[in-house]
């Protein structure tokens, strides 16, 4: 027979033969109505959750649902009845008894049935507002393990980066196998995934970008229909249009109620100038929303990983180039017209081969420059990827949201006074 089980049985056996006293009790002499009369001027004791020790009892508690939840694991359940029959009977004069719950320095029938009565999940109590509301996490095929602290920074820890494995695009796949791998191939492949991943589950309703770079970039989707590119092939472009089509759909099916993104759709020129291949870029983008690449997405996500550190000649060019990618993103239209919500993807390092500075963690001021760009451009909701918790062997995602919230409340307080 099961833990659970044998609790309920045992918490019956005590529970039901005290009915039919709870009720007799439920009725009092008249008598009895006339000293509970005189008696209820009484002060109620406080009702913090404290030690009983040494304590009159407290008659007039009023036992809240935490007060339930005696192994604090946020669920009043089986686990906690079973604390209360063992320690059923027990006199609470000294000493710890969370399992007296209504403070009457006894665990007995009356304690038995609050925790009955408040069986269930206890109500999430809402985030913190910070000046990183709006933000999310967003790791590589995993959500972050300190859900609580970042959400005490107000940082969400609902954004999933999908790897491009998981939908048959590993970083070596050759170009005609990328075009030649059917839907059933694709839909089974990321089952696979869905099932040694079981965090991201049929119902997830959060952010979920399908991270698609191997054998084709995005970025690069330009240089296939512009005839003065070397790669200008109009009929690729339209396989790999459809190619990309196909792996969303599997991952849209598999999880109806996520918001989806493409990863890299759109990512801006480094430089931050309207030069040709930015042209070439936005031209891409734009055609490939023209044949339906966007039909089926939620959110378009540029990604704004700084490129470029102190000592680069770019390095100004941060907030042209953040800009850049966000009014580019509000300019891409589905076929039928509609428009898509924009939720940029920041980084916390710059990701730059040629930069003297690739790879390094970007200034915390640095950071707040381009926050500032971005809410400046009407966004209040982005994400910032890294590949899992750690960002080295010191220093965590949590530690560096806490270091750039506390440069933003800096910024506000400098700007209030």
């Amino acid at each position: 027979m099961s833990r659970s089980m044998t609790a309920m049985i045992a918490a019956s056996a005590i529970v039901l033969p005290s009915l039919s006293q709870l009720a007799v009790a439920a009725k009092p002499s008249a008598k009895a109505s006339s000293t509970s009369k005189q008696s209820s001027g009484s002060k109620k004791l406080s009702s913090k959750k404290v030690d009983n020790s040494g304590q009159q009892a407290a008659p007039s508690y009023q036992v809240q649902m935490e007060d339930c939840d005696l192994d604090t694991n946020g669920v009043v359940d089986v686990a906690d009845i079973v604390m209360v029959i063992e320690d059923f009977g027990s006199k609470c004069t000294s000493g710890d008894c969370s399992t007296d719950v209504n403070r009457d320095q006894v665990v007995d029938m009356n304690d038995l049935l609050a925790v009955l009565s408040n069986y269930g999940t206890l109500e999430v109590a809402p985030s913190p507002e910070t000046l990183l509301d709006g933000v999310r996490v967003c790791l590589q095929s995993r959500f972050s393990n300190n859900t609580a602290g970042l959400s005490d920074l107000g940082v969400g820890n609902d954004a999933w980066m999908v790897h491009g494995y998981a939908v048959s695009a590993p970083k070596n796949i050759t170009e005609e196998e990328f075009f030649a791998i059917s839907e059933d191939d694709i839909e089974r492949e990321f089952n696979k995934y869905l099932l040694r991943k079981p965090d991201l589950a049929a119902d997830y309703d959060g952010m979920v970008i399908i991270d698609i770079e191997s054998p084709f970039h995005p970025s690069d989707l330009g240089k296939y229909i512009n005839p003065d590119s070397s790669r200008y092939d109009p009929m690729k472009f339209e396989s790999i249009v459809q190619a990309f089509k196909l792996r969303i759909a599997v991952v849209r099916e598999a999880l109806p109620a996520c918001k989806l993104g493409i990863y890299g759709f759109p990512t801006p020129h480094s430089h931050g100038k309207p030069n040709n291949s930015e042209l070439q870029r936005v031209f891409g983008y734009e055609m490939a929303a023209a044949r339906g690449i966007l039909d089926q997405i939620d959110v378009i996500c540029p990604v704004l990983y700084q490129r470029f550190g102190p000592t680069d000649n770019h390095y100004n060019r941060i907030a042209s180039y953040t800009t850049m990618g966000i009014e580019t993103g509000q300019s891409l239209r589905r076929t039928d017209g509609s428009s898509l919500e924009v939720q940029p993807l920041m980084s916390f390092r710059v990701f730059n081969g040629p930069s003297a500075h690739h790879k390094e963690l970007i200034a915390v001021s640095d950071l707040a420059d381009q926050i500032e760009v971005i809410q400046a451009a009407g966004v209040e909701e982005f994400m910032f990827w890294n590949g899992d918790d750690e960002l080295d062997d010191s220093a965590t995602i949590t530690d560096r949201f806490a270091d750039l919230l506390e440069e933003l409340d800096y910024r506000a307080e400098t700007v209030g006074s």
